[in-house]
């Protein structure tokens, strides 16, 4: 998962966290960063068929 972060003295970056690690906008990470976006990934399928749903 990749996220960007800001640092307490304003930087920004971007870093990649380890599978299985839970992170959301606005949590402080144990360095004092913050994180400000969560860009989806290049895997996700934006144009993907939604199944239809019938009705019995």
């Amino acid at each position: 998962m990749w996220a960007y972060i800001r640092y307490p003295d304003g930087s920004t970056e971007e870093r990649e966290f380890p599978a299985g690690v839970s992170i959301e906008i606005g949590d402080i990470l144990e360095d004092g960063a913050v994180v400000i976006d969560l860009p989806y990934s290049d895997n996700c399928d934006d144009d993907a068929e939604v199944p239809t749903i019938y009705d019995d």
